[in-house]
């Protein structure tokens, strides 16, 4: 059987750990959240495309007057190739990548939550073993005076 003090060093390790594995889902969470409002965002623009003049950002807080004449969009589909899109479609290919990644929040969410309470049960032997290894200490400090 493990001592209190092997317990001790193990738990402490779990406990470093799982705050890493926390810190790292709250990032990736954070990282995916802000995914998720650029392509709402993105929905939003390609919903309001017409044509019309717009003011075309070229660099440096630079604008420039420019004509929309084709309200068709180039979507990004991966591994840096695009593919060209009607609005319509468009707005339902960044709808379902929106939805996809609340989904990924949801499931970072939850595996973030079993963390966290595996987390505090580690944390709460912990205690209990500290205690129990300060108890021994001040027993077996009362039992060295009793010899002295």
């Amino acid at each position: 059987m493990a001592s209190l003090e092997e317990n001790r060093v193990r738990m402490n390790y779990e406990v470093a750990v799982y705050r890493e594995q926390l810190t790292m889902l709250r990032r990736e969470m954070e990282r995916v959240s802000l995914t998720t409002m650029d392509l709402t965002t993105a929905v939003q623009s390609v919903n309001g495309l017409r044509a019309a003049q717009i003011l075309a950002p070229i660099g440096g807080g630079v604008y420039v007057r420019s004509d929309i004449k084709d309200t068709r969009v180039i979507v990004p589909i991966g591994a840096e190739f695009a593919i060209d899109m009607e609005t319509g479609e468009a707005a339902a290919e960044l709808q379902r990548r929106v939805d996809a990644t609340r989904q990924a929040v949801t499931k970072l969410n939850e595996e973030f939550e079993k963390i966290n309470k595996k987390l505090r049960e580690v944390s709460l032997n912990l205690q209990e073993v500290e205690q129990q290894l300060s108890i021994s200490k001040q027993v077996e400090a009362g039992v060295k005076e009793d010899y002295i």
